[in-house]
């Protein structure tokens, strides 16, 4: 199976006076189901370094929460790692998705920018997904996000928009890293098009073909 390494969200608890490393258990059930086998990393930049060393693995995820720093976030250890994990996929050609959280973490990582947005937040609506010159689609999706790309680097570039023209699935130009603002793992029963866009980034396919994680 192909080995996943998940960021996890920074969860505070202040009864306990505890930082806890979180992970919703859908995301190890989705990598599951697409035949991949999710290993959550923890937000310690020393410990992932050395994980990074010594285990071989096929792809990275960064999930969702915790706002960047930067944009009023209270996680500065959740900036490390996504900024880390990125830095070893763009290094080692590693194929990387970021999702929600982990798509702006791609964008402030390539030099770009991000702004407040209302009317994302627990919400559903249609995004329209450009999947070549030639053809594109429309779906609707789920969203739980504030920030969006405002300035976005030129690395980066857009396959899809909501309907209010804001910016909900990217890649790189030229590394398999790309990011999308929907939840995959909040859906239930997982969604068929989010598994084959999994497989489509570890894979490093084109968007016609079928083939899974496993293998």
């Amino acid at each position: 199976m192909k080995r996943i390494l998940i960021s996890q969200r920074v969860d505070v608890i202040e009864s306990y006076s505890e930082r806890r490393d979180a992970l919703d258990q859908r995301w190890s059930e989705l990598l599951w189901e697409a035949g991949c086998l999710g290993l959550p990393v923890p937000n310690h930049r020393r410990a992932l370094t050395e994980l990074l060393k010594v285990l071989p693995i096929d792809g990275i995820l960064l999930t969702g929460g915790n706002s960047p720093v930067e944009y009023g976030g209270l996680a500065q250890e959740r900036d490390e790692t996504d900024e880390l994990l990125i830095s070893f996929a763009v290094s080692n050609n590693t194929p990387l998705l970021g999702v929600c959280r982990g798509m702006q973490s791609i964008v402030l990582y390539f030099g770009g920018t991000l702004r407040k947005v209302k009317e994302h937040v627990a919400v559903r609506h249609e995004i329209i997904i450009n999947n070549n010159l030639h053809r594109s689609s429309t779906r609707n999706v789920n969203s739980y996000h504030e920030y969006s790309p405002d300035k976005l680097p030129d690395a980066l570039t857009i396959f899809a928009q909501s309907m209010d023209d804001e910016i909900e699935y990217l890649r790189h130009k030229n590394l398999p890293i790309a990011g999308i603002m929907w939840h995959p793992e909040r859906e239930i029963p997982f969604m068929p098009d989010d598994i084959e866009l999994f497989n489509i980034f570890v894979q490093g396919t084109s968007y016609e073909s079928n083939n899974t994680c496993s293998g």
